[in-house]
């Protein structure tokens, strides 16, 4: 649901990325995930924290300063104030040399505390990410000037959710919810998603997507949808025709 505190959520990571850009400059990262879904992809599904990667060769005090000026700066508090953000609290729970995580609270005029989370995962030497600029409906939303950021292009995305699809311990509906916006909403080619996978996993992501019920849909999408969408997402039989549209699409990826 697109309610205020997903919208203060959506300024804070936008301003994030806006001034991580020049710290991190030359430095290769990407927005992954549903943020990255959200800023370049046009998904009406909405997330509450933000993920990215980062190449391994970035140091983890680098890293961390460079969050650290953001989040603790004037510009930062700034450009929330006129949503009613008083102030910025983040705690640094995680920081090693695969995973850095800060968990941050925007704290409200009214006394109130909106919780959101930052994680930068460093598990590669290479990131092969695409540089842009964040939906300009959002950024006019927001009233923010346009900026350029790293992030994963369509065809790598789609290949990250089929391989999530794939994954026996994961089981999270916003995968397939994801994927169908990839493949239909934008039109993703086949062959551009197939050279980035391995071996059963189209079939494996398939038994996933066969997996879910409308249920799940309810409990762990329907919730995340803008005020728009979620009437049309109540009839199961949309949620039906995803399942099949996207179950379809990997069995012909696999043949």
């Amino acid at each position: 649901m697109a309610t205020k505190s997903f919208e203060l959520r959506e300024l804070f990571h936008l301003a994030l990325l806006r001034h991580l850009g020049t710290r991190l400059s030359g430095r290769s990262y990407a927005v992954k995930g549903g943020i990255c879904l959200r800023f370049f992809h046009r998904s009406p599904r909405l997330s509450e924290d933000m993920d990215l990667d980062i190449v391994s060769q970035v140091r983890v005090e680098t890293l961390k300063n460079a969050v650290d000026s953001v989040i603790d700066g004037r510009a930062m508090l700034a450009t929330l104030m006129p949503a009613g953000v008083t102030g910025i609290k983040a705690t640094r729970p995680k920081q090693t040399e695969t995973t850095q995580r800060w968990k941050v609270a925007l704290q409200m005029s009214g006394g109130e505390s909106l919780p959101t989370k930052v994680e930068f995962s460093r598990r590669r030497d290479r990131i092969q990410y695409s540089t842009g600029v964040p939906d300009a409906q959002l950024l006019k939303r927001y009233k923010m000037t346009p900026f350029a950021a790293q992030y994963y292009d369509a065809p790598r995305m789609s290949a990250q959710k089929i391989i999530a699809l794939a994954a026996p311990a994961r089981n999270a509906l916003r995968d397939l919810f994801d994927l169908q916006h990839l493949l239909f909403a934008l039109g993703t080619k086949s062959e551009e998603i197939i050279p980035l996978l391995e071996g059963s996993t189209l079939l494996e992501a398939v038994e996933k997507v066969m997996s879910f019920t409308f249920d799940d849909f309810k409990e762990q999408v329907l919730p995340y949808l803008t005020a728009e969408l979620m009437p049309l997402y109540r009839d199961p039989l949309i949620f039906d025709k995803q399942k099949e549209e996207v179950a379809n699409a990997l069995i012909g990826m696999a043949q």
